[in-house]
């Protein structure tokens, strides 16, 4: 046992092996996931997703690992909607639309020189591979892509917030601004701190040190105007919502809240599920009768009901494949350019924010170690951690 936890990098195996899964880091249970797999030899092992969850450095580690195992004997069967991770590990590609292969044969073949249109779609759903305003998935609305809004005043700003736990310093002495129309990014490794700043800026961790301001006046937590000004859409929309409400019910609960009053909140419901390219029929489903895609969509338009100022985005795509969430990033800026909403977008997928932000800040151990617009970030990275994520983003020219 020992050797096998060695032989996939995990530091420490004779501590590691009496520590309980939640004591693990997400990159360290992955690795003690694939020990158990190589335990009995195989000739195959099949990774379905093995990295979709894991933040891009620990990533590249375990697609490093997955490689040498690769090329030590062992044969993969890789299933991801990633189509990077399979640039990076694999010798032959099959696509599968509705349960049938539309294509298949080299990976520099397929993802180079695609011959089906859906292989064509997918590629050109990576975020990633396009610049901020391109539309992935391919479609626009009706009467073409407006230009996007100027952005306006500081709708949200932290002013040197800190927050420890246990006595360790989760978040150190952050600050920035947000403003009205404009998309800011926060990235970084698990345990970095940005899921905590989210928090404070949502008002649900208050900080130790410093201050958050909505529309200049302080963060107050039994202020509801302020409440409903600031909305939040997770990552894991089942867990967010009730499964035995309707979305009627969902959107009437957030309409009720906003003020709207009960013989509006239909009609509202309607114009909310139309904005997020939904419509009316989805009034009476659940959300285990709604696919991945249609309950995100389901999420924004709850957080669209106060007419908030600011949605806070906490992995909002991650969970989705490529198409989906295409579909879904070209939602949030069509909706950007609708209503002038502004976005603190937490992702540790950074050719997501790439793509989608105008500023971006990374963050490690807490604090921000560098910030800026978001092209100058990625392409002239200044701190080294900053360099050593933009290099661990995994590229189709892996191919």
């Amino acid at each position: 046992m020992l050797e096998l936890l060695d032989s996939v990098g995990v530091p420490e195996p004779e501590l590691r092996a009496g520590q309980l899964p939640h004591e693990l880091s997400g990159g360290l249970r992955q690795r003690a996931l694939i020990a158990a797999a190589l335990a009995a030899g195989p000739e195959l092992i099949i990774a379905d997703e093995p990295t979709t969850a894991l933040d891009v450095t620990i990533q590249a580690q375990v697609l490093d690992l997955l490689a040498r195992i690769k090329a030590e004997g062992t044969s993969l069967l890789v299933i991801s909607h990633d189509l990077a991770v399979v640039a990076r590990l694999a010798d032959r590609v099959a696509v599968m639309k509705d349960g049938v292969i539309v294509e298949q044969g080299p990976t520099a073949q397929v993802l180079g020189e695609p011959a089906h249109d859906y292989t064509k779609r997918l590629l050109r759903a990576i975020p990633a591979e396009h610049t901020k305003g391109t539309r992935l998935s391919g479609t626009a609305p009706d009467g073409g892509v407006p230009p996007r809004p100027v952005a306006g005043e500081v709708v949200l700003r932290a002013r040197g917030v800190g927050k420890s736990f246990g006595g360790r310093a989760a978040v150190r002495e952050v600050s920035f601004a947000l403003r009205a129309a404009e998309t800011l990014g926060i990235v970084g490794e698990s345990g970095s701190g940005k899921t905590t700043t989210a928090r404070i800026a949502l008002g649900l961790t208050p900080p130790d040190t410093g201050t958050v301001e909505i529309h200049g006046r302080p963060w107050t937590r039994g202020d509801r105007a302020q409440r409903r000004d600031v909305q939040v859409v997770y990552q894991d929309t089942l867990a967010s919502f009730d499964p035995r409400y309707t979305v009627a019910k969902v959107l009437a609960e957030a309409l009720a809240v906003a003020g709207v009053p009960r013989e509006h909140r239909r009609a509202r419901s309607v114009e909310l599920l139309e904005l997020v390219g939904l419509g009316a029929e989805h009034l009476s489903r659940r959300p285990l009768k709604l696919s991945g895609g249609q309950r995100q969509r389901v999420a924004i338009a709850r957080a669209l009901a106060p007419s908030p100022s600011v949605i806070v985005c906490d992995e909002p795509v991650s969970a989705l494949d490529v198409s989906v969430q295409a579909q879904v990033l070209d939602l949030l800026e069509d909706v950007q350019r609708e209503t002038g909403v502004a976005y603190l977008f937490i992702s540790h997928d950074l050719g997501v924010v790439h793509h989608l932000c105008d500023r971006v800040l990374v963050m490690k151990d807490g604090s921000v170690v560098e910030e800026g617009p978001v092209g100058t970030v990625f392409s002239e990275p200044a701190h080294p951690y900053t360099k050593e994520l933009v290099a661990a983003i995994p590229r189709l020219a892996a191919a």
